[in-house]
């Protein structure tokens, strides 16, 4: 597939792996991704992301159209679907500055994850890079090469410090490598981390004047809701309550308690 490309060019480096964006014949703009695999963990995340990524039929994720693996060369090739729009990251302070924008944007995300979950997955790596606002604003997720996936054996050695994540928008049972806790309520986590970013235009873990680093406050429950630019809001700080504990059973047991405290305020 990749030779029938043209017009391909080098979009973007990280880990392991090379990003070229290209026109196909059939699909038009995809996205390619080369690398070298290193060790049976990482061929074994990337043939699970794959596989999940097939599985998938939703404009929640980008559709897969291509992979293959050198064994020769131990090199991976990867075509996908190009996702038109831009990072929330990009747009962190343009939308999604007030409780009802923000809790809509939530509730189309959890229905994407609802999709993984379902299927015993877990993202672990949330993070406003990971979402793309399309062009009629509904989210993209993308990047599942960390994803946990809890009916197959972990690929996490039991002894790492820290499990795979970003760091600053991980949960404590992820920082602490705590492996057993992991579930779809690691996600959630994530999400009002974002969403509190959202409001509060910084990381709500991030204190000004704190001494301690942004996982250091994470680990001992320390994140604010209000600053000096914003005033505390009931239903931010209501959801941060419910979810941002260091203890995963205090969090919302399932995705469908989450949607429901959401339409309260919808």
């Amino acid at each position: 597939m990749i030779t029938e490309c043209t017009s391909i060019k080098e979009f973007a480096q990280g880990g392991q792996k090379k990003v070229f964006l290209a026109e196909h014949p059939k699909f038009g703009k995809v996205v390619i991704k080369k690398g070298l695999i290193k060790s049976f963990t990482s061929l074994e995340r990337i043939k699970r992301e794959v596989k999940l990524l097939d599985e998938l039929d939703s404009e929640y994720y980008p559709k897969q159209y291509h992979f293959n693996i050198d064994f020769k060369t131990n090199e991976f090739e990867i075509v996908e679907e190009y996702i038109e729009g831009s990072t929330l990251r990009d747009n962190l302070h343009i939308f999604y500055n007030n409780p009802s924008e923000i809790f809509s944007l939530l509730d189309l995300l959890i229905d994407g994850l609802s999709l993984i979950w379902d299927k015993n997955v877990v993202h672990r790596d949330l993070k406003p890079e990971n979402i793309i606002l399309r062009p009629n604003m509904k989210p993209c997720i993308i990047d599942l090469g960390i994803a946990r996936f809890l009916d197959l054996e972990s690929l996490t050695k039991t002894i790492s410090p820290v499990g795979p994540c970003t760091p600053i928008y991980a949960s404590s049972e992820q920082l602490t490598n705590n492996k057993n806790s992991i579930d779809l309520r690691t996600d959630f986590f994530a999400l009002v981390v974002i969403a509190l970013e959202l409001y509060l235009g910084q990381h709500p873990f991030n204190e000004s004047g704190s001494k301690y680093s942004i996982m250091e406050n994470i680990l001992r429950n320390n994140y604010i809701v209000e600053n000096e630019n914003v005033n505390q809001n009931k239903q931010m700080s209501e959801l941060a309550l419910k979810v941002l504990h260091t203890q995963p059973y205090m969090r919302f047991r399932n995705y469908s308690l989450f949607k429901e405290f959401l339409k309260t305020y919808l």
